[in-house]
């Protein structure tokens, strides 16, 4: 196991660069930088509407009657990509000390068993997430008119998305063992 020495270090397929297996993590590598660039500037775009938002209400007192339904709609993708990247970097809130006392093998067994859990819990936002679109893709979002099917349809990306980074992680435990 190979450490790539940043802040969050994540273990590393060790290998040459040309294998199979270091050009998929370096794609899921580059795919998470992407999607954390796209969640940095969702945040900023959410500041910046909320900031202009305050002002225009307290100091010009004419608030923009579309600031409040765009800031949802992007928080709530914000909430399913970052969820996203929480899956890949395995730094979900989970409670370690029972799974730290298990032997090595136990251990790798009940690991993958809750990653198998999450698969099937993303499939169900899939499926479900699938399920309601189109019922919602046909309201639209009283400000702007736009398809309320944009709004969740980040159920299931962020279900698809989570799932792909699980597998990913469970191949990652299995190549290291």
């Amino acid at each position: 196991m190979v450490w790539d020495g940043g802040s969050n270090a994540r273990p590393r397929i060790p290998g040459n660069s040309m294998s199979v297996m270091g050009r998929v993590e370096k794609g899921f590598d580059y795919f998470e930088k992407v999607l954390n660039l796209i969640c940095r500037i969702f945040v900023g775009v959410i500041v910046a509407i909320i900031f202009y938002a305050v002002v225009m209400r307290y100091v010009f007192q004419r608030p923009p009657f579309w600031a409040e339904e765009l800031s949802r709609f992007i928080f709530i993708w914000i909430i399913m990509l970052g969820a996203v990247l929480v899956t890949r970097e395995q730094s979900h809130i989970e409670f370690v000390i029972l799974i730290d006392i298990l032997p090595k093998r136990l251990k790798f067994i009940l690991v993958n068993l809750i990653r198998l859990l999450m698969i099937l819990f993303c499939w169900v936002m899939i499926q479900q997430g699938l399920k309601i679109y189109p019922i919602v893709a046909e309201a639209s979002s009283p400000t702007f008119g736009i398809s309320m099917g944009w709004l969740y349809l980040s159920i299931p990306v962020g279900g698809l998305l989570m799932g792909i980074c699980i597998v990913e992680n469970i191949v990652k435990s299995i190549v290291k063992r």
